[in-house]
């Protein structure tokens, strides 16, 4: 683990029982997570990923926040997964590891986004689960308003050969058909190809199925979840994916969208998503 004093890029944490992750400052990115008892990394970054000051890492778990997507007057999902953030302390105990970092606003971010804020993202590696959460307070004078979401890439056996269990009944929007709003009918949401859903007010216990293993998913403070994979189409139409990625990975997030959070000054928002690999 790297001295909170003196760190570099990239910090890395190591629970006692081997559960272990890797964040990268630049985004507060996530981009390993290897549970105790195996050397499988369960998060999936593109080899063509770039990486570095102001660059979107393809792969991990990208912060979202002020602004989902393009749903907005912002950068494609907002500016926290660019921006550089401040590591404020780091943990190894024989029962987990974890570590928090901090951005607060500049000139920079309420030239696009006019709130004062301070946000903070804390990571935890125990055993067999992935503890990410993110929290915002209005240090300013007057109401914020965000949409936001953790958006991990999960490494998977074959993407194509998954399914989530967990949001039959519920409606989406459905960005592959000019937004329409449909409702899940099936007992689970099979993956065959291009995806790109936002359920709304999603349970907060998920599981995505593979022949051979179960990841888990719960959230707290995020309504929302998407499902997301860029098909074949979508790697072979992006830089920084290889041809084939869409096989070995699948997004599922938990994410504010429907509804915009509204802060109140000196007021705090939470969110978190928990991901265990079941086996």
């Amino acid at each position: 683990m790297q001295n909170t004093s003196d760190v570099a890029d990239v910090v890395g944490i190591t629970a006692g029982d081997g559960a272990r992750a890797t964040i990268h400052l630049d985004g507060a990115h996530v981009t390993s997570w290897t549970p105790s008892g195996t050397d499988s990394d369960r998060l999936f970054v593109s080899a063509r990923s770039g990486f570095g000051p102001g660059v979107s890492i393809r792969g991990g778990i990208p912060v979202i926040f002020p602004q989902f997507g393009a749903e907005g007057v912002m950068p494609r999902h907002g500016f926290a997964r660019t921006a550089r953030w401040t590591l404020v302390s780091a943990s190894e105990q024989a029962h987990d590891a974890s570590a928090m970092f901090r951005l607060s606003d500049d000139a920079r971010t309420r030239a696009i986004w006019p709130y004062a804020f301070v946000a903070e993202l804390q990571v935890v590696v125990h055993g067999a689960t992935l503890d990410v959460t993110l929290s915002v307070e209005n240090t300013g004078d007057s109401a914020a308003q965000f949409t936001a979401a953790l958006h991990p890439y999960f490494r998977m056996m074959d993407a194509f050969q998954a399914q989530i269990v967990g949001l039959q009944g519920l409606q989406y929007r459905d960005a592959l058909r000019e937004r329409a709003v449909e409702s899940e009918a099936g007992t689970s949401l099979a993956i065959h190809g291009e995806l790109d859903r936002v359920y709304f007010s999603a349970p907060d216990h998920l599981e995505i199925r593979e022949p051979d293993r179960v990841l888990r998913i719960e959230k707290r403070g995020f309504p929302d979840a998407v499902v997301w994979n860029p098909g074949e189409s979508g790697t072979r139409g992006r830089a920084d994916f290889e041809p084939g990625d869409e096989r070995i990975m699948l997004c599922v997030e938990a994410a504010a969208v429907q509804q915009p959070v509204v802060l109140a000054p000196g007021a705090r928002w939470s969110g978190s998503q928990s991901m265990t690999a079941v086996r």
